[in-house]
This record gives structure tokens, sequence and C-alpha cells, in this order.
């Protein structure tokens, strides 16, 4: 059904319960999952870019860890998640993204999401994980 899924996380418990399905759905696919963190940044001096990265990595590396992800399918990106999101399942030819979810309130409703972003302009199909 689907051979390459793309899983965008954050370093969180939720991130953790979205690369579970996604994990779950490869190995029922037999499909090759990678994993996508994107630090939403984009405006920021390239040292602190790199110093978010350094910080970041060793706890996406800890959640990969767990579902037996191969270092080369994990990926930390710094810019606006959508679009690092969206590139890099064009450029590994995702047939499915995997992102989650959640009710968003206030300002934040009215910027939108991650995932509606990735529903927009992504060019596959997108599984949404509830948290």
């Amino acid at each position: 059904m689907y051979k390459t899924i793309l899983c965008a996380i954050e370093a969180t418990k939720e991130g953790r319960e979205v690369l579970s399905k996604a994990s779950q759905l490869s190995k029922l696919c037999n499909s090759k999952l990678i994993v996508i963190h994107v630090i939403p940044y984009t405006l920021l001096p390239k040292d602190y870019q790199k110093e978010l990265k350094e910080d970041i990595s060793p706890k996406i590396e800890k959640i990969t860890d767990l579902f037996d992800i191969a270092k080369n399918n994990r990926i930390v990106k710094v810019g606006k998640p959508y679009s690092h999101i969206c590139a890099l399942a064009e450029k590994k030819k995702a047939d499915l993204i995997v992102i989650g979810t959640h009710s968003k309130k206030g300002i934040n409703s009215l910027i939108g999401s991650t995932a509606n972003g990735v529903i927009n302009h992504a060019k596959c199909d997108i599984s949404l994980v509830k948290i």
C-alpha cells in the first residue's frame, strides 16, 4: 500500500504517540519510515539555529530509538514546519505523511497549525493522529 511513510513529530510524549502509530502502519505496510522534526524558527542567527538543533537532536534520537528508526532516516530542520515536511515528502517520494493534531485556542487558531499547512500543501496522502 504505502512504500515510504514520513512521520513529523515533536520531542514530546505526544510525538512519541504519533511515531508509535506511524511505526505500526509502517510495519503493516512493510514500508520505509522517515522521521522529521522541524524547529519552527526562521529569522534566527545561524549559530542559534545550530544550538537549537544540538539541543533537540538527542531528544529526537531518544524517541526514534524506541522504534528502531535508522539514523539516516531521522531529520531535524529549522524553519517553517509544513514547508520542510512537504518538501521532504516530495524529495523522498513519500506516499503518506503522518502528523499529530490537537485543538488550538486563541491566537494560534487564527494563525493555523502545522497540520493544516501540510494538509493544504502536501502532494500525498496524510494521516492525522488526534492527540
